[in-house]
């Protein structure tokens, strides 16, 4: 089951849309499982409304027997040029720094949305957020991140260090690490693809 496809923008209030849709899709969802796809499209747009510049991208949600997809696809080229313009603009011509475990993915969702060759610069300042191989994003054609990959490396470090310690409080406090089974983020060329899934 697929629901309808919208297309959402940074520069516009899309709440009331995505909320229309999401209510459509999730009737015959049992009401804890619409419930929670709700407040994952919430935590969606809230990703949306962070991102520097403008930018439209496709919305829609999909189910199958065992889970339920939102999806999240946008195009490099647009958003580039878009974002340089109001990156002239801004007196610090730098990004807002990432807060929170949503902070973190809106970094590594910019990151895939820049041009191939405007990614190495900063790949390497995400990487040290712990999100990504320094190479996860690099210009090849066809890369990942995924937050199981993300909540595995968090689990695998000295616990007693205080950057494991905040970045696991992050991912407790966050709706997408408690309530999605995976986030991915991957780029096709200059496509850049976002699916948040949940476990039915």
């Amino acid at each position: 089951m697929k629901s309808e496809s919208i297309v959402i923008s940074t520069s516009e209030g899309n709440m009331d849309k995505v909320l229309e849709v999401v209510e459509a899709f999730s009737k015959d969802l049992d009401h804890k499982a619409a419930l929670r796809v709700r407040l994952l499209s919430e935590e969606t747009m809230n990703l949306i409304r962070s991102i520097t510049g403008e930018m439209d991208a496709e919305f829609f949600l999909e189910k199958d027997e065992d889970a339920v997809t939102l999806h999240l696809n946008t195009n490099t080229i647009m958003f580039a040029d878009k974002r340089k313009e109001l990156m002239e603009i801004s007196t610090s011509k730098e990004n807002a720094a990432a807060k929170g475990f949503l902070g973190k993915i809106r970094e590594v969702f910019e990151l895939a949305m820049l041009p191939k060759d405007e990614r190495s610069a900063r790949e390497s300042r995400i990487g040290m957020m712990g999100l990504v191989d320094p190479t996860a994003l690099s210009a090849t054609s066809n890369e990942t991140w995924k937050m199981s990959n993300y909540k595995n490396s968090v689990n695998e470090m000295d616990q007693t260090t205080e950057f494991a310690q905040e970045a696991k409080n992050e991912l407790e406090r966050s709706i997408l690490g408690n309530i999605a089974n995976d986030v991915e983020i991957s780029i096709i060329g200059d496509d850049v693809k976002m699916t948040i899934v949940y476990e039915l």
